[in-house]
């Protein structure tokens, strides 16, 4: 699916790639995740992860280090989640290629009728990653009320297509 969408740094996430990004993975990231997910510490993020279905992307910096991991997962028939998570290494660049590369898979998705619905969520109080959302054209759908673990809420975020 990868080659489908314009040349940008974005390549398959390896395990090492995967291991290399929790090890490193921002203080929010690493919060939100344990909030909303099974696992408790790195070591069972890296886990989880590479266990979990759907795609999955590294996005490397100008020194093709990776960044970021994330990609799409399906718990629900025709429904993408999309996921991520960085490392404070992260730019300004980094972020409009994430952008411009989840944009592309987005459309690719829906167009191909690989799903029918994406999604995504974010804690109640990662401000900047609720505005990021809004940015990529998903819609704010819903706060599920202290659905994390700490009690914070959920919001949703969706796009049909």
């Amino acid at each position: 699916m990868i080659s489908k969408l314009p040349k940008l740094p974005v390549f398959p996430m390896t395990p090492e790639d995967c291991v290399y990004v929790c090890q490193e993975i921002r203080q929010d990231d690493f919060k939100e995740f344990i909030a909303t997910q099974q696992a408790q510490t790195k070591g069972e993020i890296i886990r989880q992860l590479l266990a979990q279905n759907g795609e999955h992307y590294t996005i490397c910096n100008k020194n093709n280090i990776p960044v970021l991991i994330g990609g799409t997962f399906y718990e629900n028939p025709g429904v993408a989640t999309i996921w991520l998570i960085a490392t404070d290494k992260i730019s300004k660049r980094d972020w409009w290629v994430t952008t411009t590369f989840i944009k592309g898979l987005m459309d690719l998705l829906l167009d191909t009728k690989t799903c029918h619905r994406i999604q995504a969520s974010s804690i109640g109080w990662r401000f900047v990653a609720q505005k990021w959302l809004k940015r990529l054209g998903l819609e704010y759908e819903g706060t599920l009320k202290g659905f994390c673990k700490n009690g914070y809420d959920l919001l949703l975020y969706g796009k049909v297509g």
